[in-house]
């Protein structure tokens, strides 16, 4: 079964990002889309997540975070089963309760971990084009999804102000 899930792995990842932004937009459509689905059933009026300036920067920020998810995940479950066992178990035989053991075990044990995420994500996130170029043309409602990377792509190949985007 591992191994399925291994192969699961790889081959979600190996869907082309047109694809999966297709998905997304099939999500966040404003008249027929899932997410306004869902809101409705809750009496929620609609909302135009990739059309409204308010929304579409938290939209592609949500499934940028969506898209990086499982990967940490995967990194944060390796860091968990690299934590000894016998640290818990000593500190179940002196009386630490589980808050106690995560407080002085897990999360001390999961710092170089999480500081490892934090990092990458980071550097992830200065990296974000391609949603901001598929989902939102243009930059978006009133340039709202104009990140960093976007901005320089549009100094170098439609402005053609290359040396401005390189500086």
């Amino acid at each position: 079964q591992a191994e399925d899930g291994i192969r699961d792995l790889v081959r979600s990842r190996g869907l082309g990002d047109v694809y999966k932004r297709q998905v997304w937009n099939f999500i966040y459509h404003p008249d027929f889309g899932l997410l306004n689905k869902i809101l409705s059933w809750f009496s929620i009026d609609p909302v135009a997540w990739l059309q409204d300036p308010d929304w579409a920067l938290p939209a592609i920020i949500f499934m940028s975070v969506w898209k990086g998810l499982g990967h940490n995940i995967i990194i944060f479950l390796a860091g968990l089963q690299n934590i000894p066992k016998h640290l818990y178990e000593a500190a179940r035989i002196d009386g630490a309760s589980r808050w106690q053991q995560f407080k002085h075990i897990t999360w001390p044990l999961l710092t170089p971990t999480t500081f490892f995420i934090f990092t990458m994500s980071t550097i992830g996130s200065f990296q974000v084009f391609s949603q901001v170029y598929m989902m939102t043309p243009r930059g978006g409602p009133l340039k709202s999804t104009m990140v960093v990377v976007y901005y320089l792509y549009r100094k170098a190949f439609e402005q053609f102000e290359f040396g401005y985007a390189l500086a």
